[in-house]
């Protein structure tokens, strides 16, 4: 069962996501391409003194996997690297391995995805490319 107030939240950020484009500048950026759906993904970041100061996504993919990334955009923004990263590692341990964790704020959503199998792939998208970058 879905619960109504994650689906709110998904339908919010896949009618109108958040941090969509590009950046000119940036200082990491990390892309994905899903084997399973051929849907890609671009995250670009402007990281300055450990802070995520600048954020955005692009690429082409599901409702979903567009509501998942302005999601972790929102989430990410003006947050510590570290954290950042932290951040990622545990939302795809908590999808991908069923890792005990309790996602914050709005990523609440993954507490209804995570349910779900045939969708991780799509909530996933952006904090694969979000990996790349921050492993470069």
């Amino acid at each position: 069962m879905e619960d109504p107030l994650h689906r709110e939240i998904l339908e919010e950020h896949a009618g109108a996501p958040l941090f969509q484009g590009k950046l000119e500048n940036f200082s990491h950026r990390g892309n994905w391409l899903s084997d399973r759906t051929g849907n890609a993904c671009q995250i670009d970041l402007l990281v300055q003194e450990s802070i995520v100061v600048e954020i955005r996504f692009s690429g082409q993919g599901s409702a979903l996997s567009q509501a998942c990334a302005s999601l972790m955009c929102s989430q990410l923004n003006g947050m510590d690297v570290l954290e950042s990263s932290h951040l990622c590692r545990d939302i795809l341990q908590y999808v991908e391995l069923g890792k005990e964790f309790t996602p914050p704020g709005d990523l609440i959503v993954y507490q209804t995805i995570i349910r779900f199998p045939d969708r991780h792939d799509c909530s996933l998208l952006a904090w694969r490319a979000l990996r790349n970058g921050l492993d470069r």
